[in-house]
């Protein structure tokens, strides 16, 4: 989590807590942005602590991640679901 805040994260919350499994806000405020880095997390549970432009970026996207995205696409909220895609090179793990 330390490496978190050193990269400029405002709150860390730690998906091992109350707090971090309600995504609930130890400040009470709304993200702009939310990096989620877990899975089997319903979009409810972000909208609802989201700024009325508010992103979450999904570092573990799955098929669930893309219906999400796809329905945000034809609603009319400003809110958005951004799956993150990587694809790893052996030489980057070494």
């Amino acid at each position: 989590m330390d490496l978190v805040r050193s990269l400029g994260a405002d709150e860390v919350l730690d998906y091992k807590t109350p707090e971090g499994v309600a995504l609930k806000s130890p400040s009470g405020r709304k993200y702009d942005v939310i990096i989620h880095c877990a899975h089997n997390i319903p979009w409810s549970t972000f909208s609802a602590n989201l700024t009325p432009k508010g992103k979450v970026v999904n570092t573990t996207p799955g098929f669930g991640t893309l219906m999400s995205v796809a329905a945000k696409k034809i609603s009319c909220s400003k809110k958005q679901l951004i799956p993150l895609f990587t694809s790893p090179k052996k030489e980057n793990l070494d």
